[in-house]
Order: C-alpha cells, then structure tokens, then sequence
C-alpha cells in the first residue's frame, strides 16, 4: 500500500499505453452480484474507442506505477426532445493496491477539466449487482426511474440459417428510415441522416463497417464481431471461471410488420458466431422501446443497469418511450 506522500499524476493515455491500460482491466475485475467478470482487450486496448466520435483515456500513475484507468467520451444525443451533449463515463478501473487513495475521484475531477465546459452533462450505467460502483454513484443526482437491459443470447440455442445480404453505401436510404422509425421518440436516440450513418460505419470499417451491417426484407441488423478483439472471464463465488467471445448488436431495426425479418436476421447471425465456437450476441433494450418484445424472448439471461444524468432530470413520460442505448458508448 503506498504511503501518504505517494505521488499521483493523472495524464492522457495514447497507443503507447495499450498494453499497460489492458493489463490494468485485467487485473482489476468488476464484481457482479458476488461474481468477478473481467474484460481482457489484448494488445489493442483502444478497438473501441476508434468506433467513438471523441474518446479521452486518462492514465492515473503513483510514484511512476500504472494505478488506474479513466474512460470519457464525448457526442450529442436527445433527451427530453432537446439535444444535449453530452460525456459518457465508462471504463473506470483501479488496480487493488491503489484504492481507496482518492484516485477516482481524482480521475473525475481531471476528466470534467479536460471536457466538462463543453458538455450539458455526464452520463453513465451501472449494474444493479455492482455493489461498489452503485456505492460511488449514490451521491449523484438525476438517477432514472428505469435503465436499460443488456440482454445476452446463447447462439446455440437460437441459431439458424444465414439470412439476408451485407449492404453497402447505397443502402444508406434503405437503413436510415427504418432505424429511425424502429427507435422514434427513444431517449437517448439520435435519429441517422445517410452522412451520419456513413460517417458511423467509415470510423473503423476494420472493426464496424457497411459489410458488417445485413438487410433482409423490412429488417436492418448491424453486428460487430468484437470477440476478434475482447474477450470476458466470469469466476463465481467457488473459483470455476469461464471464459467467452461473443458478438454485439450495434444497429438494428424493421419496419412495422417486419419484425419476423429482424429475428430471421438475429439467428442468423448467431448461426454464424456459433460456427466461429463462440457463445454469445449481446444487444440493448429498455422498458417502452418498441422492439423490446421480438428481442427479450431470444435472450437467455438479461442485466438489468441503472443511469444517470447528473445535471439533467429524467423527462417525463421517458419510461413509455423508452431509453436508447448506443452501444458504441457502454
């Protein structure tokens, strides 16, 4: 445990720090409901990030060691049928030797001077199970009444026949409107012009991209294969770790009366993971979204996550609206 006098800096991370920053993900496990899940990057820790519009990686150092991790990332989103801007606040994690020194509040602290004049507010989930960082998060104000669910097939349970044909540039007109209507009035959710689509799917073609996105009849679903890039590992209360790949739903949609199109679409892609040996598509719903009843059915376990917005309030009615989650910011 370092000493009173320990010396702390809190400086930007780059692609030098990859492999420092997974080490200390790694070895920091968030604790769910007794159980430790863990989240190993490998060797390109900032995978995800290039799929944000602007991510900030903070590195905390005590005495020169690599202590901690800060995660922000900022981009525009409505709430309350106001556009906001917003930081979403993610990714926070402090080797065990290095806590309860202050580091996270000091982490927040240099986040929100780096990007703070330049947002309405902050934002972020947290699991219903993750006793500590529910802990960290009770002070704040502007919890919501209802948080999304993050819900996890088992793709061999649901797997089936390859459906539907990637699209391409042209498809841009196809796939915004039925976005946008699959997801109107969803906190949260920015509806797509064809440039912000475009400019979405060009961030990171190598991980996201248009190739990566299929239509078949009224249905759009877009899935990053992210096991290529970041695997989890769960160890229960008795020491039995499993270890998993999965895929994640990053777009999706159909057309009212198509919603036999978007399940054809979602077993075939775990058709497809489940070729690859792997176990899991995970996607995004809530309480009020319209959608939330083609996908809940599919789902073999669900987690349930609370959210806040510091410094603006719950809308009223958003519970029958629903709440939009970008899982490009999760």
């Amino acid at each position: 445990m370092p000493g009173m006098t320990a010396e702390v800096a809190i400086r930007l991370a780059g692609e030098a720090d990859a492999r420092v920053l997974a080490e200390i993900e790694r070895s920091a496990p968030i604790v769910v409901d007794g159980r430790e899940f863990c989240v190993d990057r490998g060797d390109d820790y900032f995978a995800a990030a290039r799929l944000m519009e602007e991510a900030t990686v903070l590195l905390a150092e005590v005495d020169g060691v690599p202590a901690g991790v800060f995660c922000g990332a900022r981009h525009r989103a409505p709430i309350g049928g106001k556009w906001r801007r917003l930081l979403y606040v993610h990714h926070a994690r402090i080797l065990p030797r290095f806590q309860r020194m202050g580091l996270g509040g000091r982490l927040v602290n240099r986040l929100m001077e780096i990007c703070g004049a330049r947002v309405d507010s902050q934002y972020w989930y947290i699991s219903r199970g993750n006793g500590r960082s529910q802990a960290f998060a009770a002070r704040a104000p502007n919890r919501w009444s209802f948080g999304p669910r993050w819900l996890h097939v088992d793709v061999r349970d649901v797997a089936g026949a390859s459906s539907g044909r990637p699209a391409t540039r042209a498809d841009a007109g196809t796939i915004v409107p039925i976005l946008n209507e699959s997801h109107v009035g969803e906190e949260m959710f920015p509806p797509y012009t064809e440039e912000t689509l475009a400019a979405r799917l060009g961030r990171a073609p190598e991980l996201y991209g248009w190739s990566d996105v299929r239509l078949l009849g009224g249905a759009v679903l877009g899935v990053w294969r992210e096991g290529e890039w970041v695997s989890t590992r769960l160890r229960d209360s008795a020491g039995r770790e499993t270890a998993s790949r999965g895929g994640l739903v990053m777009d999706y949609g159909c057309q009212a009366g198509a919603e036999a199109d978007l399940e054809a679409l979602i077993r075939g892609c775990c058709g497809e993971l489940a070729a690859l040996g792997w176990e899991d598509l995970s996607m995004f719903t809530s309480v009020g979204s319209r959608l939330a009843p083609v996908l809940c059915p599919l789902a073999g376990a669900a987690g349930e996550f609370d959210f806040w917005t510091p410094a603006i309030r719950e809308p009223a009615g958003a519970a029958r609206r629903g709440l939009y989650v970008d899982p490009v910011y999760f």
